[in-house]
């Protein structure tokens, strides 16, 4: 299995040659953007792997990165031209984060510390990389505050990346929304504050002010909590049921709404992410089922008689006019997702 771990470098003193190597990937950015711009304004031919393997050979003996380093710069600005289909930024020191890439072969990972180059970073090792383990490629990257981490992207043997699986057969169906996070098909929601909102007033305060380093302190509050709460309650769920219907609201459609700012705070494609691999950890799943209709059919005679509409937005509690059954809106949702999950497995199954 292929895991990334991400851990933050303690050294403040090795700014500065953070700072350096970063500067050298910067060099090496430009040079292959500059190659591929002037050989497509020349002869309208591409430029490809080996012709920039060729240019940028014994680099490396004039520069603070290694040849790897070198390598693996010049193929993801390659890789970025090609994929966007036009030309892309030069970057520079001030207007582009640090970022070192790496091959695994060239770095030493001693738990504490990782060496690279004849460099020595130290680290914080908040939890351990699983034994067994091999460092395919990974990075040195600078956050907005100016702290360094590092990614190590590691291959681990499935013996010793599973754990102890959920129950068998246990099956959820889970419904997105803003003022409750989530809601189970089992009538359990998952709700908390609306983070954003929370330190809003903080935030413009510093903004009025000016203070850039406090309001990029208040923005990296926000999304460490956030995060953690995602985290924590995808554990729990992944820890409970084996398969996990996720209603696949769309977040980017959502977020052009008036209700763009309780849609980015909920952080539905970050729960789904942490739901897929922790699922996947424990031998279970993640899926995502089409939540059309799923609040305004009843799930007790699955006929559409919910409220429907903006003006129907509100309505959060509602008796079914054919069967008289109650319902909550969300939890409705939910065992609506649930069931059509189970059909779209059962109905995979025959074919």
């Amino acid at each position: 299995m292929i895991l990334t771990y991400k851990f933050r470098l303690k050294d403040g003193t090795k700014r500065s040659e953070l700072k350096t190597l970063a500067g050298n990937v910067n060099y090496v950015w430009n040079f292959t953007n500059e190659v591929i711009r002037r050989r497509w304004n020349e002869s309208r031919f591409y430029t490809s792997k080996n012709d920039l393997h060729r240019l940028t050979k014994g680099a490396s003996k004039l520069l603070e990165i290694n040849s790897q380093s070198i390598q693996a710069v010049a193929y993801e600005c390659l890789l970025r031209v090609q994929k966007t289909g036009k030309r892309i930024r030069f970057r520079t020191g001030r207007k582009n984060l640090g970022w070192v890439p790496f091959n695994g072969q060239t770095v030493k990972f001693h738990g504490g510390y990782i060496d690279y180059n004849g460099y020595r970073f130290r680290l914080w090792e908040h939890r351990q990389i699983p034994e067994g383990f091999q460092i395919k490629t990974g990075s040195f990257s600078e956050d907005s505050r100016g702290r360094w981490f590092v990614n190590l992207t590691c291959e681990i043997p499935d013996e010793n990346w599973f754990q102890k699986p959920p129950l068998f057969g246990s099956e959820v169906g889970i419904d997105p929304g803003t003022k409750t996070v989530m809601v189970s098909s089992e009538g359990e929601e998952f709700t908390r504050e609306n983070i954003t909102r929370e330190y809003a007033e903080k935030l413009a305060i510093a903004q009025r002010h000016g203070k850039k380093r406090r309001v990029k302190a208040i923005h990296a509050k926000i999304k460490n909590s956030r995060q953690d709460w995602n985290h924590k309650r995808s554990f729990e769920l992944a820890k409970r049921y084996q398969t996990i219907f996720f209603g696949n609201a769309s977040s980017g459609k959502l977020a052009k709404t008036r209700m763009a700012k309780g849609i980015y705070d909920a952080g539905w494609h970050q729960i789904k992410t942490f739901l897929s691999y922790k699922s996947l950890r424990r031998g279970g799943r993640m899926l995502e089922v089409n939540e059309r209709n799923s609040t305004i059919t009843c799930s007790t005679c699955l006929l559409k008689t919910g409220p429907s509409g903006l003006s129907g937005l509100g309505i959060r509690e509602w008796i079914c006019s054919n069967c008289s059954a109650f319902h909550g809106r969300d939890h409705n949702a939910a065992k609506n997702i649930l069931r059509l999950g189970r059909e779209t497995l059962s109905l995979g199954h025959r074919a």
